[in-house]
């Protein structure tokens, strides 16, 4: 299965872009909430995503930061047996940002529900590529 990969510019420098994926507080208000989220490598932090009114425990463990540049974790949830790996990219466009955020591995893994799919992937990774530019952009 191939990677998820989402770019999107926003209009914002990459220090800016940074804080917006690697503090929990900003973290919080584009993406799905986490209570124990610390940019910090071995971290396990946990989210809840939900569709059509089922919920989706999420755990995730930070394995590289590389500041202003690259964040990645590793992403499993209660539809699928496995782990992932999702990662945000950051490059400087002129006073923009370019974020590229890739997820990968999908070969590791097998859905154990009908309800979750790769499309329902990039459905939320549009959704929330598209908040994160909002966000930063309108703060």
């Amino acid at each position: 299965m191939e990677n998820i990969v989402k770019e999107v510019t926003i209009n914002a420098p990459v220090s800016k872009v940074w804080k917006a994926i690697s503090e929990k507080e900003q973290v919080n208000k584009w993406f799905m909430p986490s209570e124990d989220y610390k940019p910090e490598i071995g971290t396990t932090f946990h989210m809840t995503g939900s569709k059509d009114g089922v919920e989706y425990p999420h755990t995730c463990t930070i394995t590289e930061i590389i500041p202003e540049k690259r964040l990645s974790y590793t992403w499993s949830m209660s539809a699928i047996d496995g782990e992932t790996l999702v990662t945000y990219e950051l490059q400087p466009e002129g006073s923009s940002t370019k974020l590229t955020l890739t997820h990968s591995d999908w070969d590791k893994v097998k859905f154990i529900s009908d309800e979750i799919s790769v499309a329902d992937y990039h459905n939320g990774w549009n959704h929330f590529t598209s908040k994160i530019k909002e966000y930063v952009e309108s703060n």
